[in-house]
């Protein structure tokens, strides 16, 4: 079966650790496309119309801002997990997010990917420390950020040199002034998905469907509550 992968830069370290990419062609988005779910939206379904001449398309994407809503395959089916971000696919399923979520729904979640790729809160504060000057930069983080009192980093096969990430994930906190953690991450859904074969919280579409906010949904979230997103 020829493979098509559709996946963000966020991902790309899980999947080239475990070696999943072998005998597929894959294409990873740079991370900037998050900040425009229109845009992000655009290039995949620009990618999914160059790709109609294999027998399966998979994205690491979830539900990113409905980025997703309205692709259409018109002769592939598509697969990808049912998250709403990348961060719950880092943490194996939308199960376990909503459960830290509910425990502590004040945290803010850091992945390998999020680290190389992402634009973090830190990163972001320096952009406009420059832009706009210290008062101002601050005055916008903390409308941005104030709220969430720690950060925890997820921890995924396949990182090397994990004390480096160990010290951006502290340079962060200690800005913020949050408290540390760390959790261990899963990767069986994203690797069900990179495989093309279906999970329970993995999405399934036929050749010609249009995808709707039902499936992004997946009937995982109630009343409109969700994790808080990265992005």
């Amino acid at each position: 079966m020829r493979i098509k992968l559709i996946g963000c830069q966020s991902t790309m370290n899980e999947v080239q650790a475990q070696g999943l990419k072998q005998g597929m062609d894959c294409e990873f988005l740079d991370y900037s496309f998050h900040a425009r779910p229109d845009k992000l939206h655009a290039k995949i379904q620009q990618i999914i119309n160059e790709s109609q001449d294999y027998d399966l398309i998979v994205m690491t994407y979830g539900r990113c801002s409905n980025s997703m809503l309205g692709l259409l395959s018109p002769q592939v089916p598509l697969l990808f997990p049912a998250t709403h971000d990348c961060i719950g696919l880092m943490l194996g399923s939308t199960t376990r997010h909503m459960e830290l979520f509910k425990e502590n729904p004040l945290t803010y979640y850091f992945s390998q990917g999020w680290l190389d790729y992402g634009r973090t809160p830190l990163a972001e504060y320096y952009e406009y420390k420059e832009r706009y000057g210290e008062k101002k930069a601050l005055r916008l983080i903390k409308t941005l950020y104030g709220s969430y009192q720690k950060a925890v980093f997820i921890i995924t096969p396949g990182i090397n040199d994990l004390e480096r990430y160990r010290q951006k994930v502290r340079e962060i906190a200690d800005f913020f002034g949050w408290e540390v953690g760390e959790i261990e991450g899963g990767i069986s859904l994203l690797t069900s998905v990179v495989k093309g074969i279906k999970a329970p919280e993995s999405v399934y579409v036929e050749a010609g469907q249009v995808i709707t906010l039902e499936m992004l949904a997946g009937g995982k979230y109630e009343n409109n509550d969700h994790p808080r997103s990265n992005r």
